[in-house]
Parts: structure tokens; C-alpha cells; sequence
């Protein structure tokens, strides 16, 4: 151990300087304060014995200063002192010294107090380590986050939201995020609105939405019906997920020509139907187990059908919002849904009222649940598929002749829809993607 020994007196450092080589220590003098401030710097010492009263700088102030350039390196300072006045003693530790050896010097206790500090040493050596790598896995594991939040963010990123003027809001309560928001409309105009809450919050949650929104993409992009998407997307999880991890999940299917909407929950608060003459009109309670729960036997897919009127919205919201607590620790609880959606109904803004209601309601609290709002204007979406259906091509090309025959058997006809399977054979044919919409209307009749 290379000790720094601070004293005024010459034979004092002499006696310290014979005791210490002799245990094998290497020694450094220096006979004032100041003296010990610079060699500090220069020697970097393990241990320091400081004298108390010394000239140009006492050891108090020296030791000040010292600690002060050690930053998080710990360099104990023994004050050397034939003080016994306890209040003296206390402002020495005080000014930052570690311990007190006090004249004359007993060597026995001298080598016990270095060989105790040396355990100290070596003890804040190791915890600094430890410190040390723990901060730099803290770092990788938040780049990881970082890289996997983002890559979750484009695989869910859903375009049409803005074009169907729906609103959402989601406040994760970690990185990465348990719930997610997806929506895609079928070549027939369909809107498919989905709200899933995976179990926690987290990385094991926010990969299971993976999987879950390339069934749901995939599927509603073909054409499938939403009862035959939630179907393989629980099929799918309960396939997947391990044990104790599964989606609380509510979904919508608008049929903007019938005026016509299809919705299915399975451990979400109530969907809502909101209009601004009679605010909720029309709700949803659960009426299924989570996805990814139940077999593919035990699974019910059924949809409860229900006719939309002008200005209809519906929202669709997580447990979070209503076990959201404030600083007292009170919920947030479904009165004060209804209320937001009442103060709001007639303009339009029960969304708007209800997330900054929200935000109000925590105060700032920590956040325990992903919190999540979805707000689907039906007038937005039927308007929306009216546009669709009278827009001229922009890109007018012309169709080669073409035949193509398919032979479907009973079994495959009852076994599973076919529909979906036929509308990708016909996209792969050049210049009929404007008669998309007709093929398939065409080709439901047939089937069904």
C-alpha cells in the first residue's frame, strides 16, 4: 500500500516512515498541508496519515481539498493528533478524515486501523466495479430498447389512421409498451379497428404484439372477415405465448355501405358508442376471455352487430385509464369516463376531454398500467369509403385477356374461406387493381 504521510515534525515521520516499511508498506513525506494537497495529485497514494496542526495549511483544510480531487475515488485520511477533546475530534472527522490515531503512535494499532482500511479499499474497489458494469449494461439494455421500440413502432404502424381521422393516445408505463392500436381497411372498404393490452408492460410484452399485428394486417388486407382474424390471432398466441402472458383485446368492424358495425371484446372495459344528441348510446361489455387464453375449440368469435347513426364515434379504451391513479391514490374509474364523453358529446372533443383528463388526474404520478384511447369517427369512415368508391383511376391502364379456372372441392369449401386466397390470385394479374373492389363483391356473391 503507498501511504502519503502528512507531519510538521521531522521525528514523527521518521517513526511512521521505520513502522510502515517494515510491513512492507512504500511511504511518501511531506511536512505541511499544502505539501499533501500536491503531492496527492501526483503521487496518488492509497492511504493518507494527516497531522492536525501543521503550517501554511492545517490538516483539516488540507484533507478539504483532497477529498474534494479524489472525486469517486476513496483514498481513507487517518488524522494523526494528540487531541482528546471529543468536540476537536468529531469537527476532524467532519472536515472529511476517516478515522483518528492519536499520539504516541501504538504500532499495533497503527497496522490494525491500515490492515481494516485496506478491507474497506478493497470492498469500495469492488462495489465501484460492479457500479461500473452495471451502468454500462444499463446503457446497452436501453440502446436495445431503443432499437426495439423502434423497429415494433414501423411494424405497427398503421397509415390509414389518419386518413380515417381516427384518434388515439397511448401512454406507455415503461420503454416499451404492452398495448398497441392497429387498424386496416379490406379491399371491399371494411374497417378493421383492433385494441389489444398484452399482460404487464415491457420487452416480453411488446413482443408479443409482433406476431399479433402481421395476422391482423395480413388477414384484413386479403379480405378476411374480423371473426376469422381474431380466431387465428388467438390461435396463434395461445400457440406462441408461454404461460400467465396473454392480450385483453376489443375490436370493431365498420361496414361504412350498410352503416353497420361489428364488435367484439374479450377483457377490455366496455366499447362505447358515443353521439352528440344522447352522448353513449350503445356499450360493450366483455363478453370473451382474453386472446391467446382459450383453445382453438373453446374460442367464440362471434360479433355483436349494432346499426351507426349521423355522428356516431366509438371509443375504445384500456384498463389503464380506469385504474389510473392520482397522487392520493384515488382511480380514475368509469364514472369519470361517462363524464369526460358527456362534457364532451356535443362538440366532438369527448377524446380530447378524456386524455386531458387524464393527464390531469395523475398530477404527475408514477404511471403502474400502459394507458390507451382509440376515438373511430363512423361519419369520417363511411365518407371515406364514398370518396373511394366515386374516385376515378389516376393511372388508367389497360388489362390483357385473361382466364383463369379454379376447382374448389366440399371440403375445402367448408373447411375454410377461399375468398381471401382467390382476391391474391387475381392482385398478381396486370391492370386490374381498379376493379378490386368488384372482384370481390363478385366473387362473395358466388361463394356464399
Amino acid at each position: 500500500m503507498k501511504i502519503l504521510v502528512a507531519d510538521d515534525t521531522d521525528v514523527n515521520r521518521q517513526i511512521l516512515q521505520m513502522q510502515l516499511c517494515k510491513d512492507g508498506h512504500s511511504v511518501v513525506l511531506v511536512a505541511d498541508g499544502k505539501q499533501a494537497v500536491n503531492q496527492f495529485e501526483k503521487e496518488q497514494p492509497d492511504l493518507i496519515l494527516m497531522d492536525l496542526m501543521m503550517p501554511e495549511m492545517d490538516g483539516k483544510e488540507a484533507t478539504s481539498l483532497i477529498k474534494q480531487q479524489s472525486h469517486s475515488r476513496f483514498v481513507p485520511v487517518i488524522f494523526l493528533t494528540a487531541m482528546t477533546d471529543e468536540r476537536g475530534l468529531a469537527e476532524c472527522l467532519a472536515a472529511g478524515g476517516d478515522d483518528i490515531l492519536t499520539k504516541p503512535y501504538s504500532r499495533t494499532i497503527l497496522r490494525a486501523k491500515l490492515s481494516a482500511w485496506g478491507r474497506v479499499q478493497e470492498l469500495h474497489a469492488r462495489v465501484t466495479a460492479q457500479k461500473q458494469e452495471l451502468e454500462e449494461y444499463r446503457d446497452r439494455s436501453l440502446h436495445e430498447i431503443d432499437v426495439a421500440n423502434e423497429i415494433r413502432t414501423k411494424i405497427l404502424a398503421t397509415p390509414c389512421m389518419e386518413r380515417m381521422g381516427i384518434n388515439y393516445h397511448v401512454a406507455p408505463a415503461a420503454v416499451l409498451g404492452g398495448d398497441l392500436v392497429l387498424a386496416g381497411t379490406t379491399p371491399t372498404g371494411l374497417l378493421h379497428v383492433f385494441l389489444g393490452d398484452f399482460t404487464g408492460h415491457g420487452l416480453s410484452s411488446a413482443i408479443g404484439a409482433l406476431p399479433l399485428a402481421d395476422v391482423f394486417y395480413r388477414m384484413t388486407e386479403r379480405g378476411h372477415a374480423l371473426q376469422d382474424i381474431l380466431r387465428e390471432i388467438n390461435r396463434k398466441l395461445n400457440r406462441t405465448l408461454p404461460v400467465g402472458l396473454f392480450c385483453a383485446a376489443s375490436a370493431i368492424e365498420i361496414n361504412p355501405v350498410r352503416c353497420r358495425i361489428s364488435v367484439w371484446n374479450g377483457g377490455l372495459p366496455p366499447i362505447l358508442m358515443v353521439n352528440p344528441n344522447v352522448g353513449v348510446r350503445m356499450q360493450w361489455a366483455s363478453q370473451h376471455p382474453p386472446l391467446g387464453v382459450q383453445h382453438d375449440r373453446e374460442f367464440n368469435s362471434d360479433l355483436e352487430q349494432h346499426d351507426i347513426q349521423a355522428g356516431d364515434r366509438i371509443m375504445l379504451y384500456t384498463d389503464g385509464v380506469i385504474e389510473a391513479r392520482s397522487p392520493s391514490g384515488e382511480l380514475f374509474g368509469e364514472a369519470r369516463v361517462h363524464d369526460c364523453v358527456k362534457q364532451g358529446q356535443a362538440t366532438g372533443r369527448a377524446f380530447k376531454e378524456l386524455v386531458a383528463a387524464l393527464v390531469a388526474f395523475g398530477g404527475g404520478n408514477v404511471q403502474e398500467d400502459d394507458i390507451t384511447v382509440v376515438d373511430v369517427p363512423c361519419d369520417r369512415v363511411t365518407e371515406n369509403a364514398a370518396v373511394q368508391i366515386q374516385a376515378p383511376s389516376t393511372k388508367p391502364s389497360r388489362a390483357l385477356p385473361w382466364h383463369i379456372e379454379v376447382r374448389l372441392g366440399p371440403d375445402a369449401m367448408r373447411t375454410e374461406d377461399p375468398l381471401p386466397d382467390l382476391m391474391q390470385l387475381v392482385s398478381l394479374l396486370p391492370g386490374h387493381a381498379r376493379h378490386r373492389e368488384r372482384f370481390f363483391t363478385v366473387l362473395t356473391e358466388l361463394i356464399s
